[in-house]
């Protein structure tokens, strides 16, 4: 790079005109136009494209010149400071609410056993010694372990990846923000979730929900299939309830299936876009790793905005028994939907073993809550290297 040089950039644009000619470069997201009332030595050679450094009026070197075009994409300076921001205001957050922020391992035993996920493995190879690993679905397991070793305000930003998931919201790789409370339970991860939206948005200088609003799932599944749902609703009573309301439930076989398939048709959708929407106490199929409250729900909630499901939080189970018992039935449906087996992490339940204390955790989708904010529909359009279909 000529030390001397005035402008550089690739080449927009050429324009000659008898002997003048003008260049458009583009650097930086910015456009330099530079006009040469006589065409410098050699220029004819240039073509749009080139990477060029304009010296003086009568000198331009080339730098790099294009052999082919460049592949479909596009950088977008003003987005990706934006999202710089936007993390950094994430981990002020809770930096400032007393959290401390882990790192967990990327390559794990259990990568989770949700049975619908698709995963990643691959294998560790340390001398004669071989073990199959995985890319995390969720930093969950471990986190969950730190709070058994001691940890009690904790959070992490961590990459994520699950297979078989390119959509206008999915990602294969993607972020995902966890944090927990220890001897705590989901009312103060509810009221850092509030907190978190408002100073997001009051950060980037957008506007918040217009209020926050919360129901039951019984509440949701009552006004809009004028269902009675209970802890108890059957299998068969959800497929009548689906044929009666018109879902089309025929590729649904499990009690799983059935409520996603009425829950995704006919209430996620009719939920108010502009406000944040607290769904909470599932069915006790769809627990998970949440506990049950005393009268047979999953205490857990998601939270929605502007059409999306940010977030799902738990008021964690550490009962090593019960934990177990639902890992081994996700790892049941597994194999019964032929997903790729998993292992159990043994230190996980060695952690329960020993004692997790209560706990409230939530996980939250980085990429989700910023194009909520930002009003952007495409997952993609946040990075430069996006997968494609």
């Amino acid at each position: 790079m000529p030390e001397n040089a005035q402008a550089a950039g690739r080449i927009y644009q050429i324009e000659r005109e008898g002997d003048a000619l003008k260049l458009v470069l583009h650097r930086d997201s910015e456009t330099h136009k530079i006009h040469f009332e006589k065409a410098p030595k050699h220029s004819e050679f240039l073509i749009e494209g080139d990477i060029v450094a304009v010296v003086s009026a009568s000198e331009v070197v080339l730098l790099a010149p294009q052999k082919q075009s460049l592949p479909n994409r596009s950088y977008n300076k003003e987005l990706t400071e934006n999202w710089g921001a936007y993390l950094q205001s994430l981990r002020e957050f809770f930096v400032s609410k007393g959290f401390v922020e882990l790192k967990t391992p990327s390559l794990v035993v259990c990568p989770g056993t949700e049975p619908s996920l698709d995963v990643f493995s691959t294998n560790l190879k340390i001398g004669s010694r071989q073990q199959k690993l995985f890319l995390p679905t969720s930093p969950e397991l471990h986190l969950k372990k730190a709070l058994a070793l001691g940890a009690e305000k904790i959070f992490e930003l961590a990459p994520c990846f699950r297979n078989g998931e390119v959509t206008e919201r999915h990602q294969p790789e993607f972020l995902m923000l966890e944090w927990y409370r220890a001897y705590a339970s989901l009312k103060l991860i509810k009221e850092d979730t509030v907190k978190l939206v408002s100073h997001l948005a009051q950060a980037m200088k957008v506007a918040g929900p217009v209020k926050v609003t919360s129901y039951s799932v019984a509440e949701l599944f009552k006004v809009h299939c004028g269902f009675e749902l209970k802890p108890d609703t059957s299998k068969e009573e959800l497929k009548t309830l689906a044929e009666k309301i018109g879902v089309d439930v025929r590729s649904a076989e499990s009690i799983d299936d059935y409520f996603f398939l009425i829950f995704m048709d006919k209430i996620e959708s009719q939920l108010p876009a502009d406000e944040l929407v607290f769904v909470e106490k599932y069915p006790p199929y769809q627990a998970a790793l949440a506990r049950l409250t005393s009268d047979g729900w999953g205490d857990r909630f998601e939270a929605y905005w502007k059409g999306m499901e940010l977030c799902n939080a738990f008021h964690e189970l550490n009962d090593p028994t019960v934990q177990r018992l639902r890992s081994q039935e996700d790892l049941q449906k597994k194999s019964e939907m032929h997903k790729e087996p998993v292992s159990l992490d043994d230190e996980f339940f060695q952690c329960l073993e020993a004692g997790l204390p209560p706990s409230g955790g939530i996980a939250l989708g980085v990429e989700r809550l910023f194009m909520a904010l930002l009003g952007l529909q495409n997952i993609s359009d946040l990075r430069l290297f996006p997968q494609q279909n």
